[in-house]
């Protein structure tokens, strides 16, 4: 090998590294943003989805009876709300997306639970609470009350004064 096979060996093993610098740099860039994270996981992800909890509870004027279950997939965790019309017949009646979240736990009189009804902004009705923590580790307490004038679930959101 003479000096220019190996200046241009060089200059080749050089380029290499910054083309891999800039890959490198501009995946980091790229996967800080949770829309691609999700295009990415779901071409490695199987679309399992685990019940981890499921209560049947009753809401509205007419008392009409729920199944409300907590479910982990891919994506994070969701919350969906059926309306029993049977035991062999549900309708699909709400999703809530806790998109990127992991279970978490919650202790309610002394009992300790990943989905629980309590009535937390004291209307005498009971309110779905789940908890979740994010991929930081930031717990979460989700909770989701019946609106009975809209004959739907809705988040309940803390009110700052």
């Amino acid at each position: 090998m003479n000096k220019a096979d190996i200046s241009l060996n060089e200059k080749k093993y050089k380029r290499s590294i910054a083309v891999l610098v800039i890959i490198a740099i501009l995946s980091a860039i790229l996967s800080a943003s949770p829309q691609i994270q999700n295009r990415v996981k779901s071409f490695f992800a199987r679309d399992n989805r685990l019940i981890l909890t499921k209560i049947r509870t009753f809401y509205g004027a007419d008392q009409t009876e729920y199944l409300i279950l907590k479910i982990k997939d891919s994506t994070g965790i969701q919350i969906e709300i059926y309306e029993v019309k049977s035991e062999t017949q549900k309708n699909f009646k709400q999703k809530f997306e806790l998109t990127q979240d992991s279970d978490a736990y919650i202790t309610i009189d002394k009992n300790t639970t990943n989905l629980a009804l309590s009535d937390i902004d004291k209307d005498n009705q009971l309110d779905i609470v789940a908890p979740s923590a994010d991929r930081n580790g930031n717990l979460r307490l989700n909770v989701f009350r019946f609106n009975a004038e809209l004959n739907s679930f809705e988040p309940l959101l803390e009110e700052t004064n």
